[in-house]
């Protein structure tokens, strides 16, 4: 997990322009909700649940900003196909690392976890418009 907030401190630190800072950000308080959210599950019970609430009331506040950067409607075809290519590496990238994991798993449940998941990243990636 640690790696996941060092990325994001540096591309908060990175950002040159309100928008970016603001999406940066955003992205980052998304991150911190998953985080607390995990500590809620794993801590004894009611220890962080102020923590998890205040972080989701974060993201909402700042997902009101109208700066916030996220792509305009009028993103040319090219900007939209490469956008869909990246996501499409990323979900197979996802989907091995998800089979990997049920290749080593021995618990049935977390196999069958893992097989429907990597079944419903092959559907997002052939609805980006590319195939397995």
């Amino acid at each position: 997990m640690k790696h996941f907030f060092d990325y994001a401190t540096r591309q908060i630190k990175a950002a040159d322009t309100a928008p970016a800072l603001l999406t940066s950000a955003f992205v980052g308080l998304d991150l911190i909700e998953r985080a607390t959210t995990v500590l809620t599950q794993t801590a004894p019970k009611d220890a962080h649940q102020t923590a998890l609430a205040e972080a989701t009331d974060a993201w909402w506040a700042l997902a009101e900003a109208p700066t916030l950067g996220w792509p305009e409607r009028s993103m040319t075809d090219t900007d939209i196909r490469l956008l869909a290519d990246a996501v499409a590496a990323f979900v197979m990238a996802v989907a091995e690392a998800i089979l990997t994991a049920a290749s080593k798993t021995t618990d049935p449940a977390d196999r069958v976890a893992c097989l429907t998941a990597a079944h419903h990243a092959g559907h997002i990636h052939a609805a980006l418009g590319r195939r397995p």
